[in-house]
């Protein structure tokens, strides 16, 4: 048989040679860029070659590629088209509970009760078989085996497959299918790979590093004297006699061809300064530069060169056909849905971004963080202010991954506040008026591409100190938004419009009066200075800050506003905070749920007024409250209402996508919950964060959905430094030295085949005969695919970024306007594209614990439904409670 690689057109009839070819030629880069299985018809793929050898032996072996039978159990009514493992871990079951089980394949008369036994007896005596050496009482449903899938032109078994990083050359070597690429230069070129990503990827010191390249090196020098007799071993085996001057030739040849000869101290890649020099000469290393504020202080700021880094990305063909696949996907949207930026109102106001042409949007993020320990003694010393950047085009999914995340700028907190932003900023605003003025040529289009900055994220500091404003909120006129003064919002609302909006001219006037005013400190209407990114043809202050959603809801309002319930439920002795502890710790958190999980609430809460955690922590505590305690409080109580229509309003904020109709709902519901924390807590103050979520419905009109905007993707890459300073302990001249690392990471991930995760992830699939199915099972595969006849299955996968398993519910199909749920049995793969099948489930909605009432329907129908049906992409978890039932705590507003 002859394999063909997914990527290209080379082919070998050799498992082992189109599996070197894939090493060597795409690349293997673990998550991003996992090695596919070598078959055309399977989908799955795997982060070590070890693993793909695996499979490559379990399900494409001479044996029966596909489940064409459904296997029985001698000891229950199992009986079910699996695959060995399947069926092994079913009899584990009985095995656990003592039970006698037999082993199952024939000609076997072996039985036991003990796992561990029963697992050592098949290691020994079947562990080549598989279901088609069952007994045959076992089989139902038998089909005709499938013959042997692949034939062994080199007459070696099938299972012969090369070792991790074994490579043989032969005629057919994935080696010589690229001419334009010497063999030499590409296994250099690999070793150069290897190093590289020590130093970017896995944080390996350059010192440590060069210990084992001088090691290897070592060890390659003294291979001659080995060499020597094996070429002289290899001549006497077939009776040759040659000179010794033609033998030396023959070894000094052999030598070359070492790979360990690269690191030799006359190699290429023996030193620090020459593996530099290869990464920067064959890699797209692009450099910092270094810009000097002042010399005699030696205070200095690094630039990444956007032009060059977009230039770089936007001329490799997977970004440019997300991009472009993604500018077409919001062409034909409904108008009145507001989906992305590109349904905001303030992207249609661009008059450069809002084109018929494409055009790339730059979404910014800025924010101040410590290197070292934040209460060691070197806090503040090195405190950095980072500037990244993204191209706002590509989807969600590939644009929330960190190396789709580049940096911009690094200084030091403290040079930001000496020297004033204009001056930070002035590489970066000068590469994007090019930007917008003439573009970045593209090869493939064969035209330049035009641009600029749609919009800054920030937490509210960092956007108020950035834009101009005070960075204080304890000031009278605190809001960016609009000009409410701090007295007024405890007494009115923004949707009574009172307050007046911030607009373009009004900003102007207010900074064409802090001009006139000779005192350099003065403020006028909470404004200071004019924001640098103004001088922009293209950029709006007014329009360019979109509202701080995780530093506003998750890490604000929830914590603080749970804190204020709580303290109150404890108080009316529903229960204690013991109690509630020992709820949370034992709630049996699953799937995702486990991951972010919410801690044990401290005793100090009271005093501080806030629970704390992260943002993650505190939504899951809000969404899975209600399940934890709801059933300890009585219905209608006036605090435990306050705390759901805060949930509600977060589930809302949350989504995706809104409508006219939701975000009117959306505003309802903030008024209304703010009528009610004024009603519960009457000598309660209202802070600035709730102010500015009153104005989020007519901020999400204008930027699009906040989801889209939030910071906590960009926070996580402030990890990337702080890892690369504490494994380098280098401190001398700290963000030259990170700017520098961060560009190595990015030549690495340049050099990948491509910079996003597939779109399906599967590392395991069964593929089965529709003859064989279930009934229901095989009903649903019929009514949606008519024309298959084997399709894959599998137990979990990664589809467009979230993973999915059996047992989840998903969100799909609306009955009376209450949505439908479905647990999720199989994931299937038809013709590469997955779909779920599902077992549907009617719910009711609970007012008391705002989540949906499972109950599933009584004729046993399964569907088979594709992702793009979901009314939401994400997964969600069911819990039992109060008298089981099955209840699932949204996260997302579903509600029709």
């Amino acid at each position: 048989m002859k394999w063909t690689c997914k990527y290209c057109i080379f082919d070998s009839t050799k498992r082992k040679i189109i599996i070197q070819h894939y090493k060597l030629k795409h690349g293997h880069h673990g998550r991003t860029c996992p090695l596919p299985c070598i078959y055309q018809d399977c989908v799955c793929s795997f982060r070590t070659q070890a693993t793909l050898i695996r499979h490559l032996h379990t399900h494409h072996a001479k044996s029966v590629d596909h489940v064409n039978s459904r296997v029985k159990c001698n000891l229950c009514s199992f009986s079910e088209a699996c695959n060995l493992k399947q069926y092994f871990s079913h009899l584990g079951i009985h095995l656990k509970n003592n039970e006698n089980v037999q082993c199952p394949f024939e000609d076997c008369s072996f039985q036991t009760c003990v796992f561990s036994t029963f697992a050592a007896h098949r290691s020994k005596r079947h562990h080549s078989q598989n279901t088609g050496h069952f007994k045959a009482e076992l089989i139902s449903c038998q089909i005709e085996e499938v013959e042997e899938r692949f034939e062994h032109t080199d007459n070696q078994p099938a299972d012969s497959l090369p070792a991790e990083g074994c490579w043989h050359p032969v005629q057919s070597s994935p080696l010589h299918s690229n001419p334009d690429l010497p063999v030499e230069g590409l296994i250099q070129h690999k070793l150069a790979s290897l190093f590289l990503r020590m130093e970017a990827i896995l944080h390996v010191s350059k010192t440590a590093i060069q210990e084992i390249v001088e090691e290897l090196g070592s060890i390659g020098s003294n291979v001659g004297e080995l060499a020597e007799m094996s070429v002289k071993q290899v001549l006497n085996k077939h009776n040759c006699s040659l000179d010794s001057s033609v033998i030396a030739a023959i070894t000094e040849t052999v030598l070359e061809t070492n790979p360990l000869a690269f690191l030799s101290k006359r190699g290429p890649l023996s030193s620090i300064y020459k593996r530099t020099t290869y990464y920067k000469d064959n890699f797209t290393v692009i450099e910092p530069v270094e810009y000097t504020l002042d010399a005699s202080r030696k205070n200095t700021f690094v630039y990444v060169p956007i032009l060059k880094v977009l230039t770089a990305l936007l001329n490799r063909s997977d970004v440019l056909d997300k991009v472009l696949q993604s500018d077409q996907a919001d062409t034909w949207k409904h108008p009145e849905t507001i989906k992305t930026f590109r349904d905001g109102l303030y992207f249609k106001d661009n008059k450069i971004l809002f084109s018929d042409e494409l055009r790339i949007a730059l979404g910014l993020y800025i924010d101040d963080f410590e290197v070292c320990n934040p209460l060691g003694t070197s806090r503040k010393k090195h405190k950095l202010c980072a500037i990244y950047w993204l191209i706002a085009n590509l989807p969600g999914r590939d644009r929330s991954t960190l190396s789709s995340i580049y940096l911009a700028t690094l200084c030091k907190t403290k040079d930001v506040k000496e020297y004033g932003y204009d001056k930070i900023l002035e590489p970066l605003l000068s590469d994007v008026e090019v930007l917008e003025q003439h573009g970045v040529f593209v090869q493939t289009l064969g035209a330049s591409i035009r641009g600029t900055i749609l919009y800054v994220s920030a937490d509210n500091l960092g956007a108020h100190s950035l834009a101009g404003f005070q960075e204080s909120f304890s000031t009278n006129k605190f809001c960016r938004f609009c000009l409410a003064a701090r007295d007024e919002i405890q007494t009115h609302e923004v949707r009574e419009r009172r307050f007046p909006k911030r607009t373009e001219e009004l900003h102007e006037q207010t900074l064409c009066e802090i001009q006139k005013n000779k005192d350099s400190h003065a403020v006028v209407d909470g404004v200071k200075r004019d924001c640098p990114l103004n001088r922009l043809a293209h950029f709006s202050t007014m329009k360019g800050f979109p509202p701080d959603f995780l530093h506003d809801v998750f890490e604000g309002v929830v914590p603080l506003e749970l804190s204020l319930c709580l303290k109150k439920l404890i108080q009316k002795k529903y229960f204690t905070l013991d109690e509630l502890n020992a709820a949370i710790q034992s709630f049996p958190y699953r799937f995702s749920d486990k991951t972010n999980r919410p801690q044990q609430i401290l005793k100090s809460f009271q005093l501080k007024g806030s629970l704390g955690g992260n943002g993650h922590e505190n939504w899951s505590l809000l969404r899975l409250l209600p399940l934890i305690i709801g059933s300890k409080v009585p219905e209608n109580d006036a605090t435990w209402s306050l705390i759901l229509e805060l949930k509600d309003i977060v589930e809302i904020l949350a989504s995706s996508q809104f409508s006219t109709e939701s975000l009117d709902y959306l505003d309802s519901k903030i008024s209304d919950h703010r009528k009610l924390l004024q009603d519960e807590f009457p000598d309660f103050r209202l802070r600035p964060k709730h102010h500015f979520i009153e104005h989020y419905p007519e901020l999400i009109k204008c930027f699009g959905p906040v989801i889209d905007f939030w910071t906590i993707r960009f926070e996580a890459k402030h990890s990337f430094f702080k890892k690369a300073v504490h494994d380098s302990g280098n401190f001398k001249n700290v963000m030259l030295t990170l700017a520098q690392r961060h560009q190595l990471t990015l030549a690495y991930h340049l050099d990948m085949p491509t910079l996003f995760k597939p779109d399906l992830v599967v590392d395991h699939v069964s593929v089965l005969s529709t003859e064989c199915l279930d009934l229901s099972f095989k009903l649903a595969v019929k009514s949606k695919y008519s024309n298959v006849t084997s399709i894959s299955v599998a137990s979990s996968a990664c589809i467009y970024g979230t993973r999915y398993s059996e047992g989840m519910f998903l969100s799909v199909g609306y009955t009376s306007g209450l949505p439908d749920f479905g647990r999720l049995v199989k994931i299937l793969i038809v013709m590469n594209k997955p779909a779920f099948l599902i077992e549907p489930y009617s719910a009711w909605y609970s007012e008391h614990f705002r989540c949906f009432e499972l109950t599933k329907y009584t004729t046993c129908e399964l569907r088979v439904v594709d992702p793009d049906e979901l009314n939401d992409y994400h997964p969600l978890s069911s819990y039992a409670v109060l008298d089981k039932k099955l209840m699932i705590s949204p996260k997302t507003f579903l509600l029709n």
